[in-house]
């Protein structure tokens, strides 16, 4: 071996040293910088580990969160709809109610107009009922003190059928 090492121009004792030097180098580097390096490292992955667990646990907060939201807008939809359906029925039963009380109003007005018309013409023909009494007993007191010819009493009778149409026209007047 000895003639390996002239041949390669290694001397065994530096050789020897050398890797002594390199194991020594290897422990000490191990006790006293791969050690704390490596708990550095452990404690760093076991930080990101914990980060990473709240990430998830903060992540399913959120989703949770998310979900209640939704839940809670579905339910205030449907609250919101049930309170417009409710106004939309509030408004049909005043809106029914309205016109049942316009219709009711317009019947009363047409009655009562019904009433006054019907007055008003039983008026008038009580009055062209006694105006036309009048007019006979006038006709007749005429006739009778007049004397009576033909042409006498066919001349009272157009008298009295004259007033008897000049009456009328003043009642379709006064309509």
């Amino acid at each position: 071996m000895g003639e390996l090492f002239e041949a390669l121009g290694l001397e065994p004792g530096i050789l020897l040293v050398n890797m002594a030097g390199f194991v020594l180098l290897v422990l000490l580097l191990k006790r006293f910088a791969f050690g704390p390096i490596g708990d550095i490292l452990a404690e760093r992955a076991r930080e990101v580990e914990a980060d990473l667990e709240e990430a998830e646990r903060v992540r399913q907060m959120a989703l949770a969160d998310r979900r209640a939201m939704a839940e809670e807008l579905g339910k205030l939809d449907e609250r919101g709809r049930e309170i417009v359906s409710k106004a939309e029925d509030d408004a049909e039963q005043r809106r029914a109610e309205i016109l049942r009380r316009a219709d009711e109003q317009s019947r009363r007005i047409a009655d009562e107009g019904r009433r006054s018309v019907e007055l008003a013409e039983a008026e008038a023909r009580q009055r062209l009922r006694e105006e036309t009494a009048d007019i006979a007993v006038a006709v007749s007191e005429r006739a009778l003190r007049e004397a009576t010819d033909e042409q006498r009493q066919a001349a009272l009778v157009d008298a009295f059928i004259e007033d008897i149409e000049r009456i009328a026209r003043k009642e379709g007047d006064t309509r």
